[in-house]
């Protein structure tokens, strides 16, 4: 077993016997937006986030924090950044998974990013969007969240169909609802009862993109 997925198991552990009295294992997020790059979207991002975690077996509970506080044990903290990043020339990431963590789980994610995906300007306030179009930002957002969450909670899991997609597509993104494959789902209820994890192949970040179809926007 690597050091990374070695980690993971004691924090999920730590989850898991954290919330023992209460029958269910609860996932402690912490929201941080330094830059404010998802001001107004919060709430609809975090629901969605926390509905498609739900449907996976992962019962999650939110909180804000400021970007200088201390990381603690037991959780994963969503970054949100006011940045772009490219994985290769030409391929924009919505968001990332560092392949190890130090204290705690946590993700990035590049909002400027989302928010092209979806067909609008990568920088504004969520204030000036017509609200609909808000709402379609925010899913979008939540969705990337949970990929990148999932990621995080069990490394085992590579990317698939769905919402583990390598290129999540501007559909995807703002559709009625996106699918989760049922071994994603069983590979995460593993990681929450401790069970030991297998390694995935690829080394580095894994990463979510924007799929081919909207690259050609």
């Amino acid at each position: 077993m690597s050091t990374r997925c070695s980690v993971v198991v004691v924090i999920l552990a730590s989850f898991v016997a954290a919330s023992a009295g209460a029958g269910e294992a609860r996932v402690p997020l912490v929201w941080l937006d330094p830059a404010g790059a998802a001001v107004g979207l919060e709430a609809v991002a975090r629901e969605e986030a926390r509905s498609l975690l739900a449907k996976m077996g992962v019962a999650v509970a939110w909180r804000r924090e400021n970007a200088d506080s201390l990381a603690r044990a037991g959780e994963v903290r969503v970054i949100l950044l006011d940045r772009g990043a490219q994985r290769g020339p030409g391929t924009p990431v919505l968001g990332a998974t560092p392949p190890r963590f130090e204290v705690a789980p946590f993700v990035w994610v590049h909002v400027p990013n989302v928010r092209a995906a979806i067909g609008l300007s990568p920088r504004g306030p969520a204030a000036s969007i017509e609200a609909s179009t808000a709402r379609a930002l925010g899913i979008a957002l939540g969705r990337v969240i949970a990929h990148e969450v999932v990621h995080a909670l069990a490394p085992a899991v590579p990317h698939g169909r769905g919402l583990m997609s390598a290129s999540l597509t501007r559909s995807q993104l703002t559709a009625w609802s996106i699918a989760i494959e049922e071994s994603v789902l069983l590979s995460v209820q593993a990681a929450l009862r401790g069970d030991p994890l297998v390694p995935r192949s690829e080394p580095g970040v894994m990463a979510a993109a924007v799929g081919g179809e909207d690259l050609r926007r």
